[in-house]
């Protein structure tokens, strides 16, 4: 690994040069110029990408900083394991298809077939192909709707998450009826992690890392909640709720303080709730805090709309085992013929967008987002395009036509913030180069 010390990037070693694969290198200047700009302009933390074709990964690099030292880290490099977020998604729909093409479950197929609470008014029209194509009119994700704000949680009894929380979802009701509007669900897809168990019979985030992650040798790929201290001590420290966490395990873990105060002192003092002696501070727990998601995960209810980790690099073996219909380095993930419904339009014009103020309409295949620029103007993709967003913010894609997929992120300063120059304008940067 070389470090440029101008702008402080870090470059992983990869399988070829950017002239190598028919990718243009001056592209590659453009993006780590605009990444740095943003940095600048203090609007994100650090900027990440890695960037394969015909099979060749020509990019893989970092720049910019933790949130705060971490277990001895300030620079975000290659190795560090950040938070997929709603990419995460992609892989709950594979593994729905997967179960499609095994026969255990059919996409037009009734939920409530699967879950007996839907078998209730408007409820019973929804079928999975909704679930996967966010026209469920399923509660939508906060914020979608300010004047119409739904949490499905506050009619979950708390005590008993795993039996009441699906009667919740069904109590909270429906913005739209199913398949007439795009609403971004992601209640939709903890149903549909619901539907991967009782169809497969395992809990779904093993059935996914058993299926997905092992088979296109993800190995570094996980759940938040279940990482080993190693992970944890790669993790990006990203924003308020990541520091949150720090904060608490400094209070507990008297090694980790002494680590971090040679280092960073000041990180340190602003850590600590009081001032009490660090040296006799009482030790509550460890690293481990770390491993909590950033969004509330309740036991009994399916961790399937995001909260995993990982790198770039390694999303890159997700998107080569697409561009390979299904296969990774010779493994079969998936058949073609069920992976395609992913590049397959599964929403007419007639359904449009109504989420955040929009009404336009949208191209979605059973899992991801289908570019078209007869509908997209906000980023410049190569037609049929396929990708996924993750708040936070990281952006998954795969481009068929020209055998070509990406993973970057940008870590925005504050939880909520957006800038569409770290999200779609870096993916027009980075399409920009290919040949």
């Amino acid at each position: 690994m070389e470090k440029s010390d101008l702008m402080r990037i870090y470059h992983a070693e990869c399988d070829a040069s950017p002239s190598d694969v028919g990718y243009d290198p001056s592209a590659l200047e453009e993006l780590n110029r605009a990444i740095q700009t943003l940095m600048e302009e203090e609007r994100i933390w650090s900027g990440s990408y890695a960037l394969s074709r015909n099979g060749k990964v020509f990019a893989d690099s970092t720049m910019g900083t933790l949130a705060c030292n971490w277990c001895g880290h300030t620079d975000f490099t290659p190795d560090t394991l950040f938070e997929l977020q709603s990419v995460g998604k992609v892989f709950t729909a594979i593994a729905v298809l997967k179960l499609m093409e095994e026969g255990r479950l059919s996409l037009d197929q009734p939920v409530m077939e699967w879950i007996p609470e839907f078998n209730h008014g408007e409820f019973r029209e929804i079928t999975i192909l909704h679930l996967l194509t966010h026209t469920s009119g399923l509660c939508a994700l906060d914020g979608t709707f300010p004047q119409d704000e739904r949490r499905w949680w506050d009619f979950m009894n708390e005590s008993d998450p795993g039996g009441t929380w699906l009667q919740a979802v069904v109590d909270t009701g429906l913005h739209a009826r199913p398949g007439e509007k795009w609403i971004y669900s992601t209640i939709a897809y903890i149903v549909l992690g619901e539907i991967i168990r009782r169809a497969s019979g395992e809990d779904p985030e093993s059935f996914i890392e058993k299926n997905i992650f092992l088979p296109c040798d993800m190995k570094d790929t996980h759940w938040r909640r279940n990482a080993t201290p190693e992970q944890i001590r790669r993790y990006n420290v990203a924003n308020e709720t990541d520091l949150g966490m720090v904060k608490q395990c400094m209070e507990s873990d008297p090694e980790m303080v002494k680590q971090c105060m040679e280092s960073d002192p000041e990180m340190v003092k602003n850590c600590m709730i009081s001032d009490t002696d660090l040296e006799t501070k009482q030790c509550k727990g460890n690293i481990m805090l770390m491993a909590a998601p950033t969004y509330p995960v309740w036991d009994g209810i399916p961790d399937t709309a995001g909260g995993q980790m990982s790198t770039c690099r390694e999303m890159l073996h997700l998107g080569e085992m697409i561009l390979n219909g299904g296969i990774y380095h010779g493994t079969r993930v998936i058949g073609e013929e069920a992976l395609s419904y992913l590049w397959t339009p599964m929403t007419g014009p007639s359904v449009h967008n109504i989420s955040f103020g929009r009404d336009e309409a949208i191209i979605y295949g059973a899992g991801m987002p289908i570019y078209s620029s007869s509908y997209d103007h906000e980023q410049v993709l190569s037609e049929g395009t396929i990708y996924h967003e993750g708040a936070g913010t990281c952006v998954f894609l795969v481009d068929r036509s020209k055998n070509f997929t990406a993973m970057f992120q940008t870590s925005f300063r504050h939880e909520f913030d957006w800038d569409e120059r770290a999200v779609k304008g870096l993916a027009t940067i980075i399409h920009s180069g290919i040949l």
